[in-house]
């Protein structure tokens, strides 16, 4: 089951605490830029930040784990499969 990272963007900070995490354990280096995390100030919401993952993040949860505001939760996602008989049906034109 893949992970899902839940955030919680009204206990964020805006520390980037998680991008800095993030950059570190897939590039070995201290880059935001090169973070699958981004946190970005919201324009409407003078004390919010967004949370956006990019489609490299894998839910490793190396965010969740650093954050000091406990702002990232991870959990396992169950995915539905359809039945072999759904999927037999659908690709034979029956």
């Amino acid at each position: 089951m893949p992970n899902i990272i839940v955030p919680d963007t009204t206990r964020c900070a805006g520390c980037l605490t998680c991008m800095l995490c993030c950059s570190f354990r897939f590039e070995n280096m201290f880059k935001l830029s090169a973070a699958r995390i981004k946190v970005k100030k919201l324009v409407n919401q003078p004390n919010e930040f967004g949370i956006i993952f990019t489609p490299e993040c894998d839910g490793c949860g190396i965010c969740v784990r650093y954050c000091p505001y406990e702002a990232l939760t991870r959990r396992k996602e169950k995915v539905a499969l359809p039945t072999p008989s759904l999927i037999w049906q659908g690709t034979a034109g029956v």
